[in-house]
């Protein structure tokens, strides 16, 4: 086989339409003469209301700034441009509409394209006979699909794997712009037509998709310097650095466990990968190892509930606070004898959260004391816009009236900050559809159609500006932010001053993935001995079960631990309290560690 001649990949942002400084976009083009330009422009973060409602991520105008240069380096540098999941969701339409303004800016500027379109829409049909099959599963712990599910969908995309990417290639196109794709699917078709290894190229793909964020400090803009068994990391801010640690904690965000990474037609497998500092900017990785396996694809779709209507007050009274669970379950029956609807199944309900308490946590918060005073956030779903204001309306102004045990105030019971005092939400989706469906020899292709696209510009090309000579080198001398060591306790101290990261994230609609990062063996090992982060532990902090707890595991490379658990609400629905799952991690915080070589003591917090 031909011997792999090195080639640079420049992926500007982690998400299409966020925003990426264009001078150093191109000191990265200048320096490195990449031969792609890729990047991803897909989630599920944001909950099903994409695909419910057919909106992008962002805006036409934040897609088309982004757009621009990456489409001058295209015509004029003569680089590739692939970019999968367009618009966030990766559906059809918005395939379309980015094509549309990939296509207007290209005639506005003069430039000549091939551009290739690949779909990810799925046939309704399809998916039922699987199930009728046996030829479906769910992705984690969602529930089991079934045909009403795909019937009653608004929309169903398939995240593709690297095959429409390769077969697109073939065709030599400068543009791929791909529907729903597994995210880095853009990254290791390249990289596989250029005959990079599979472990090398699915593993570049999971970090690059994610643009800057394994740099320190976290930044926008990578390069990855590819070649057949190894890809090296650098970022492009004169400010930031890729180190070994930091790559390789990026395996754990969003990830239900970072050393087995499952995709479309296999599992990257991450026990043997390697992470070297090979400059101060620069960490060198190898060794992954991309496990084939039955080949599935993910499916994504939405169902519509109904519609929403919202409000929210304060309550300063300590004899209401007192007794708020008994009262706002009153003001609940009052409702229920004017609307007999109300609370009967899942497209008429309403929910209450009390903000000072565990609002954010709901049945997760292990600390259920309330302050001086709480906030109440009350959300109503309905068949229509107008059943969900009307019941809205009855049931603030009931809290505001209602009497109580006790009262003394009888001019209200909330302090409603806004007027109108309820805000219609519109309408509100499910994730009905979240999961795997196998696939029969050549559907890896044949489900996701492939478009050619001639764009011909009626001008003569715009000339292109990029860095002054000036601007290049004062990237190029710029000086590396210096890497700030966290100074810890000898004695006795809360994880929070022992690691370096304490965090929480959705992995997924329906997991949240808790993640502590040490800067240093020492304190990695502290934590790791005083075997204080157990299922035990995680069971009182977070009022679960054991069969709630999907995973619980060190990870030596990035000095850290994962725990992922199943998520007790659904993602951006009804009753939603932190849609991206970013502050679930708290009560690890007061998690009291030992000194090291001490046995493991009480846990802080830990009672229900």
């Amino acid at each position: 086989m031909a011997e792999v001649q090195e080639f640079n990949i420049l992926t500007p942002v982690g998400m299409l339409g966020y925003g990426f400084r264009s001078d150093e976009f191109w000191y990265g083009i200048e320096k490195y003469s990449p031969a792609a330009v890729i990047v991803d422009s897909g989630s599920t973060d944001g909950g099903p209301y994409k695909l419910g409602m057919n909106r992008m991520t962002c805006g036409k105008g934040s897609y088309i700034r982004d757009l621009e240069p990456l489409l001058d380096a295209a015509f004029h540098k003569k680089i590739k441009v692939l970019i999968g999941s367009v618009g966030g969701d990766g559906s059809d339409l918005h395939v379309r509409e980015i094509f549309e303004m990939v296509k207007g800016i290209a005639e506005e500027r003069g430039y000549n394209f091939k551009i290739a379109t690949i779909d990810a829409g799925v046939d309704r049909h399809l998916i039922i006979n699987r199930i009728r099959a046996g030829k479906t599963s769910p992705c984690g712990p969602a529930p089991e699909l079934t045909e009403e599910d795909v019937n009653s969908a608004v929309d169903v995309v398939a995240q593709m794997g690297c095959e429409p990417y390769l077969k697109a290639l073939e065709q030599d196109p400068d543009i791929i712009l791909g529907g729903r794709s597994y995210d880095p699917a853009a990254f290791a078709a390249f990289c596989l037509a250029r005959g990079c290894e599979p472990g090398v190229a699915w593993h570049m793909g999971k970090i690059m998709e994610c643009g800057g964020m394994c740099a320190v400090p976290k930044g926008r803009s990578m390069i990855a310097t590819m070649r057949k068994d190894s890809f090296d990391l650098t970022p492009l801010s004169p400010e930031e650095r890729c180190t070994p640690l930091s790559v390789a904690a990026h395996t754990l965000y969003e990830k239900t466990r970072p050393d087995r990474l499952p995709g479309p037609g296999g599992v990257l497998h991450l026990d043997g990968s390697k992470y070297e500092q090979i400059t101060e900017k620069t960490t060198r990785i190898r060794g992954a190892k991309f496990v084939p396996t039955p080949y599935q694809v993910k499916l994504e779709g939405v169902t519509k509930l109904g519609y929403r209507t919202i409000f929210i007050g304060g309550i300063r009274d300590p004899i209401l606070i007192s007794q708020i669970d008994d009262f706002l379950e009153r003001a609940r029956k009052y409702t229920q004898a004017l609307f007999p609807e109300l609370d009967k199944s899942e497209n008429c309900q309403l929910k209450y959260q009390i903000y000072g308490r565990n609002a954010t946590m709901g049945p997760l918060e292990p600390d259920m004391s309330v302050g001086h005073e709480i906030g109440v956030f009350g959300e109503v779903l309905a068949s229509t816009q107008e059943l969900s204001h009307t019941i809205a309306n009855n049931v603030r102004a009931t809290v505001l009236h209602l009497s109580y045990d006790g009262q003394l105030a009888t001019t209200g019971n909330f302090a409603s900050p806004l007027s109108p005092h309820e805000q219609e939400a519109g309408p509100v989706f499910k994730f009905s559809l979240y999961h795997l469906v196998d696939l029969e020899a050549g559907e890896e292709v044949s489900l996701f159609p492939i478009t050619m696209h001639d764009v011909k510009a009626s001008q003569e090309p715009r000339t292109l500006s990029t860095l002054s000579k000036e601007q290049f080198q004062a990237i190029e001398s710029g000086k590396l932010k210096p890497l700030n060591r966290k100074v810890i306790p000898s004695g006795a101290a809360p994880l929070s001053e022992i690691a370096r990261v304490v965090r929480s994230k959705n992995s997924g609609p329906f997991e949240l993935t808790l993640d502590v990062m040490c800067d240093t063996e020492d304190a990695y090992q502290r934590v790791k001995k005083a075997n204080l982060l157990t299922n035990e532990t995680i069971k009182k902090l977070y009022r679960v079960r054991d069969e709630d707890i999907i995973v619980n595991m060190y990870f030596e490379p990035a000095l850290a631990w994962k725990c992922t658990i199943k998520r007790p609400w659904a993602q951006g629905s009804v009753g939603e309290r932190d849609t991206l799952g970013t502050q679930q991690h708290a009560p690890l915080l007061t998690i009291e560690v030992p000194p090291a070589g001490s046995k493991s003591v009480p846990i802080i917090g830990a009672s229900a």
